[in-house]
């Protein structure tokens, strides 16, 4: 699962059906995401605003928040993966969250301890063409899938980037080194 955010989303529209020009960034920068208490825990007493990472019946891991206090039951109900679910769990209630993560407003990035987004060219040898990992050529597969076709090296840490029960979650791409339009985000893989 992931996710183009909104400000890419009309950018295209506009580009492909309104005849409004836009130019891709020539360089994304990569951001690290959080979730404030790690993955959902059984019988765990949550707080309003939370967010956990889980891995849903369709396979994916989403970002949910914590919409009404309460303590998780001691099995898990259903969590289908449907975009924007409410989900009762024990006595809490939590929200999953690709509306705002595709708006932005539910990315956190770590802060402090040398963290920096990470800079890299968009190319043919940067990213994998869509017909299979390693690949440098022009997309021609049928899958809408990509990956980097190198190692992703942030700045050495020289103090923590989270503090416990916090966990980086995934990743996003922005245009710019800070501030900057959000372009796509990304759970870890599951």
């Amino acid at each position: 699962m992931a996710g183009t955010s909104n400000y890419l989303q009309n950018k295209l529209v506009d580009a492909e059906l309104r005849a409004q020009a836009f130019s891709f960034p020539a360089t994304i920068y990569v951001a690290l995401t959080l979730c404030t208490n790690g993955p959902l825990a059984r019988s765990t007493a949550y707080t309003v605003g939370q967010t956990v990472s889980y891995v849903a019946a369709d396979g994916n891991n989403h970002l949910y928040k914590v919409t009404t206090a309460g303590t998780t039951a001691a099995t898990a109900p259903v969590y289908p993966g449907a975009s924007n679910e409410v989900i009762t769990d024990g006595t809490a209630v939590l929200t999953e969250q690709t509306s705002a993560l595709e708006a932005g407003t539910a990315i956190s990035e770590p802060s402090g301890g040398g963290y920096a987004r990470v800079a890299i060219a968009c190319s043919l040898a940067n990213f994998a063409g869509t017909q299979g990992a390693g690949t440098t050529v022009a997309s021609t597969g049928t899958s809408a899938t990509t990956s980097n076709n190198g190692i992703i090296t942030f700045p050495t840490p020289s103090a923590a980037w989270q503090t416990a029960p916090a966990e980086i979650w995934g990743f996003a791409t922005y245009d710019a080194l800070t501030a900057g339009n959000l372009l796509g985000r990304y759970p870890a893989l599951n």
